[in-house]
């Protein structure tokens, strides 16, 4: 178990001590990964993908796990009485996993890189989606009032270069394209894993730990570990959890908190502590909870 998630420790740290040892340039590798990492996965792994009942299965499940952890993580907040602000932060952190940055890097190392299109399905027509429709709403909510009108404008962040290849990629499923074509794509979505775990590192800020520690703890509580063990007890009745798919599908639903989201919910106004805390803790919990949950769906199940 350890030697499956040391390369995602390894790259991490490299972020990490890179921007502490030099500089952040963690939004200039997002761009690329955004502009060309990811779009080159969709267009190599999507373009081949048989639209089946698994793919849906994906989707239903994706967004099933997002409305449990609405629900959830409303509750709790209220139970904690935060104010709103406070409380749609602590909402976006736990209803949105880091389903693509980590989740990739995770999925590779426990199996294969063949495997990245069951997360890729589950990020870009899940998890992407709904932080950029129903998140934008939450944000707006739990906004400034001053700091509302502003989001609306991230609604054009819609059509994302990840999810016009996705378009693309279905429109043209099944064509074969040029042999160079390919390869440059190929050695595009190989730069992917290293690039996004990387990230993570750099988005790692530990001098703000002890910001909202509680609220932090309380809310990777709801997003990795009550929120998977309530969908565990929903969908074992249902799906077979010795499919390579369904595994996979699980241990995205204990992703830690998506680094999108922080950043939306940063740039909309929403508490910053809070969110950079938990992205950060949830990082460093993802080390011993993902493979734990891992662990369970693979010899308990």
């Amino acid at each position: 178990m350890i030697s499956d998630i040391m390369p995602v420790f390894l790259f991490v740290a490299l972020g990490y001590f890179f921007k502490v040892f030099k500089r952040d340039i963690s939004e200039g590798l997002i761009d690329f990964v955004i502009c060309f990492s990811l779009p080159a996965l969709a267009l190599v792994k999507i373009r081949t993908l048989d639209f089946d009942e698994v793919v849906f299965n994906i989707i239903f499940i994706a967004y099933l796990a997002m409305f449990v952890s609405a629900i959830v993580s409303f509750a709790v907040g209220k139970m904690l009485k935060l104010e709103r602000n406070i409380l749609a932060t602590f909402m976006v952190v736990s209803i949105f996993g880091n389903t693509s940055f980590v989740g990739f890097s995770y999925v590779e190392s426990f199996y294969s890189s063949k495997e990245l299109v069951y997360p890729l399905v589950y990020d870009q027509i899940g998890t992407f989606v709904a932080i950029l429709t129903l998140g934008m709403v939450l944000i707006a909510w739990g906004a400034q009032r001053e700091e509302r009108s502003t989001l609306k404008q991230k609604i054009k962040m819609f059509f994302t270069p990840p999810l016009q290849a996705i378009i693309f990629a279905v429109i043209f499923h099944g064509v074969v394209f040029p042999e160079y074509v390919e390869g440059i794509l190929v050695k595009l979505e190989y730069t992917l894993i290293p690039l996004v775990t990387i990230i993570v590192g750099m988005k790692l800020e530990i001098k703000a730990f002890k910001n909202f520690f509680k609220e932090s703890i309380m809310a990777l509580g709801v997003k990795m570990f009550l929120v998977p063990l309530i969908m565990l007890g929903i969908l074992y009745p249902f799906f077979d959890f010795n499919a390579t798919w369904m595994k996979i599908t699980f241990i995205e639903i204990a992703m830690p908190p998506m680094t999108m989201a922080t950043v939306l919910a940063i740039r909309g106004g929403l508490n910053k502590d809070l969110a950079i805390n938990t992205l950060g803790l949830g990082i460093l919990a993802s080390f011993i909870i993902v493979p734990f949950w891992n662990y369970i769906v693979n010899n308990s199940i």
